[in-house]
């Protein structure tokens, strides 16, 4: 997809959880390309937890709720990323805007744990 976005000078915006705090969802509107909104949503899986190194690798689409319940149920583990729109928001989504989350003083940041 992102390929033939580029060969024909499309532009791709992704769309998760569409909770728009940020106003992060407002285009362009001088942008004259073609705009074509991704669903990332089918993108919600845990690929896989390191423990031992405090890894994890997690696709964007994956919402904030569902994930800190996989995680603490799974593996164990907790992200500690507490946004106001966790139970809307997705993973994706706090990493493009660069999320705050209500425990950010013990954790950081989104970009302190990405």
């Amino acid at each position: 997809m992102v390929e033939l976005a580029v060969k024909h000078d499309v532009a791709l915006v992704p769309f998760g959880g569409g909770t728009n705090v940020t106003q992060s969802l407002l285009l362009n509107h001088y942008e004259k390309r073609m705009i074509i909104s991704v669903d990332m949503t089918r993108m919600n899986r845990i690929l896989w937890v390191d423990k031992r190194n405090m890894l994890a690798c997690i696709e964007a689409g994956i919402g904030g709720e569902y994930l800190e319940k996989q995680l603490l149920s799974n593996y164990g583990v907790v992200m500690g990323h507490e946004p106001d729109s966790l139970e809307f928001s997705t993973l994706g989504g706090w990493i493009a805007t660069r999320a705050s989350g209500m425990k950010k003083n013990y954790y950081g940041n989104i970009e302190d744990i990405v």
